[in-house]
């Protein structure tokens, strides 16, 4: 393997599994290398399932449209506390690291992001995105489901 210089972690929405974290500080700290953390959010989560729910046709519009406002404040909460939580553990490994927080088509935004940050290794969670990523960008992809 090449010299790693930048290693992105990939997360999606919620989904920020603890091995792929695990793998990722392990490899940046290895390498000595700047961590890249990437929280990709489906920019109509909150929405999907509220139409979801309002399609059922027995709440209400008012309720419907509560629901979906604490559906993304209480995302918005468990995503801020599971990053924090990566970012606390590369704080106390030494490892330099960025977050970066974008909303949309979780491949096309790896892809984005890998580019702009020259990212040499990019780990996520699914097997099922690593070809379509890798098609794309010059680093190695691993998946750890």
């Amino acid at each position: 393997m090449a010299e790693i210089n930048t290693v992105l972690v990939a997360f999606s929405a919620t989904s920020i599994h603890r091995n792929l974290a695990k793998a990722a500080l392990d490899m940046a700290e290895e390498k000595d290398a700047r961590l890249i953390i990437l929280n990709v959010r489906d920019k109509n989560m909150a929405e999907k399932v509220a139409r979801v729910t309002k399609d059922q046709g027995f709440m209400g519009r008012g309720v419907v449209e509560k629901l979906a406002a604490d559906i993304k404040r209480d995302r918005d909460e468990l995503i801020a506390q599971r990053l924090g939580m990566v970012e606390e553990e590369a704080g106390k490994r030494g490892i330099e690291f960025e977050t970066v927080k974008v909303k949309g088509d979780f491949v096309k935004q790896v892809i984005e992001t890998a580019g702009m940050y020259g990212a040499d290794v990019v780990m996520v969670a699914s097997s099922s995105v690593v070809n379509d990523i890798e098609k794309k960008i010059d680093a190695e992809v691993y998946s750890f489901e």
